[in-house]
This record gives structure tokens, sequence and C-alpha cells, in this order.
């Protein structure tokens, strides 16, 4: 699944997924999904803006939300 990274928090990613609304994140990345390697803060893997490709972890058809992981799907792709 490809998007936008939205905004770069302690906990994790949240982003906006391809063909969303825009101005709705419903994407997020927790940071034990980001890298397969322990990283100090999700701002060492991606930045707000960034352009993604990740794995569907979760896809939560009431809420609308979906959990993501890099790992899943390799590295991050620009």
């Amino acid at each position: 699944m490809a998007g936008t990274v939205a905004a770069v928090h302690d906990l994790g990613v949240f982003v906006h997924v391809d063909g969303e609304p825009d101005g709705l994140c419903t994407g997020f990345l927790r940071v034990p999904d980001l890298a397969r390697d322990r990283i100090g803060h999700p701002s060492e893997v991606v930045a707000a803006g960034r352009r993604i490709t990740a794995g569907v972890i979760i896809a939560d058809t009431r809420s609308g939300q979906v959990t993501l992981s890099l790992k899943g799907a390799g590295k991050a792709r620009c």
C-alpha cells in the first residue's frame, strides 16, 4: 500500500494512504514495524512528506484504519 508520511511521533508514524480523502490519516506504522533493526526514534527511518510503500498488517473496516509495516514490504520506497 502506498502513501505519504503525514507525521512522525515517538510511538509511530501516521500515513495518508493513497486514495483516501485529503487530510485523513488512515494508516499507522508502529515503531516495531518500521525497521528490522532497533531504532531510537521513527525519524531515523522516515520523515514527514516522504512517499512510502508498506505492507498491510491489519485493515479495520469499521474504523477505516490500517496498520502498516515497512518490514513486510522490505525497505521504504520513495
